[in-house]
């Protein structure tokens, strides 16, 4: 039977962890992840464990002296520890992947082969109706 792979929301509730902050930290490479159709994000249990255990016994060595973070209402939603908030400051507002423009234009092609298709189809009808 295959495995069974987390969704964010899962991992967030795991985690306690809102799923924006999920997204960060796979992101800059905290959490291991997979993309599945390079949108949807899957964990593994097991790895999430090892974060979740990686984490906890930081925060047991480590008292946290963390920045509150609030929500729109005034509720803490999650306390950035002094080295996230040193990652928060120096990370790019919009995530920047390192695409070639080769690569981007294969995936141009890759995901509108039908309209390019379509439109050369047309065209060479047209050409011979008005011809």
């Amino acid at each position: 039977m295959p495995e069974k792979l987390l969704t964010i929301k899962e991992v967030a509730d795991y985690l306690k962890l809102s799923e924006e902050e999920i997204k960060r930290l796979v992101d800059i490479g905290e959490i291991p992840a997979y993309r599945i159709g390079d949108t949807f994000l899957r964990f593994r249990r097991e790895q999430v464990d090892a974060v979740r255990q990686e984490v906890f016994d930081i925060e047991e060595k480590e008292p946290e002296h963390g920045k509150p973070v609030l929500d729109a209402k005034g509720h803490v939603t999650h306390t950035y520890t002094d080295l996230e908030a040193d990652i928060k400051q120096k990370e790019p507002e919009t995530r920047q992947y390192d695409y070639t423009f080769a690569e981007r234009v294969k995936d141009f092609f890759y995901f509108n082969d039908f309209y390019i298709a379509s439109f050369i189809v047309i065209a060479l009808l047209m050409y011979f109706i008005f011809k």
